[in-house]
């Protein structure tokens, strides 16, 4: 009878064990779910167009994980900066890059050029100077990825490649425009000053002379103007250019082109 009871009591002390296991195992086990959820649903609620969805699963991955927390700074940034949120996407995006592995690295590096792309972008006409700083933050932080994360003819670098080129076009877009207002400027400036001694030079003597030093004067002169127009015109093409392009995108990136303009 004593050895019944004590089968009993053991059997039931194994039960509680096992039933305390199976909790905590059932419980561990929905935690890596629910994570990994939202670090997935994230991406997919991305790669839909749903951007404030992306957001905020990222957000919830940020919560709830203590590791990979890259995955969820990459994604949220990736899609704030979809909607044109590049100060919130920088912050997120550099948070990422800091603790990204190397085989992630060039994935944020891609996006995070991009949000410099566009920051710059938004200030090219009120402040130049600080947007090429901005592209040439764009380029550095493309040009600083290594190796081990863009292996050749991988997507990684293509997608490298594209924006460094991208990049390029826009800035020297933008210094051509500025070097075409300059050349204008200088252009008013010194025609000012031609007319200017010419009215001094003037004498009523020497008719012939002076006729003749008038045409002479003026041919100089027309040829002059001829080379700094073409100048000129060369400069105002690019700057054309750089804003045609601009225009294609659209001012949130997403205008003129068959796929949305967002980060990758």
């Amino acid at each position: 009878m004593n050895r019944l009871k004590e089968l009993w009591s053991r059997s039931r002390r194994i039960t509680k064990i096992n039933l305390i296991v199976g909790t905590v195992a059932a419980l561990v086990f929905g935690y890596i779910a629910v994570t990994a959820y939202f670090g997935t649903a994230s991406q997919v609620r991305y790669t839909s167009n749903d951007f404030p969805g992306a957001q905020k699963a990222a957000s919830a991955f940020l919560h709830l994980s203590p590791f990979q927390r890259h995955i969820g700074y990459f994604n949220r940034g990736t899609a704030e900066a979809a909607v044109g949120d590049y100060d919130k996407a920088q912050s997120d995006l550099e948070a990422a890059l800091e603790i990204a592995p190397t085989s992630a690295e060039c994935a944020v590096r891609i996006n995070l050029s991009f949000v410099y792309e566009k920051q710059a972008d938004q200030i090219a006409s009120q402040d130049p100077d600080q947007s090429q700083e901005l592209y040439d933050r764009s380029l550095q932080t493309l040009e600083e990825a290594p190796q081990e994360c863009q292996p050749k003819k991988s997507e990684e670098k293509q997608k490298s490649e594209e924006a460094k080129d991208r990049v390029e076009d826009k800035k020297k877009g933008e210094k051509a425009k500025e070097e075409g207002t300059d050349d204008e400027d200088s252009q008013s400036k010194d025609s000012e000053d031609e007319d200017g001694s010419s009215g001094d030079e003037e004498s009523p003597s020497d008719g012939e002379d002076q006729k003749q030093g008038s045409e002479d004067e003026k041919s100089d002169d027309s040829g002059e103007k001829s080379e700094r127009e073409k100048k000129r015109e060369e400069l105002e093409k690019r700057g054309e250019d750089s804003e045609r392009q601009q225009r294609q995108q659209g001012p949130d990136g997403n205008g003129g082109r068959s796929s949305p303009d967002k980060p990758w």
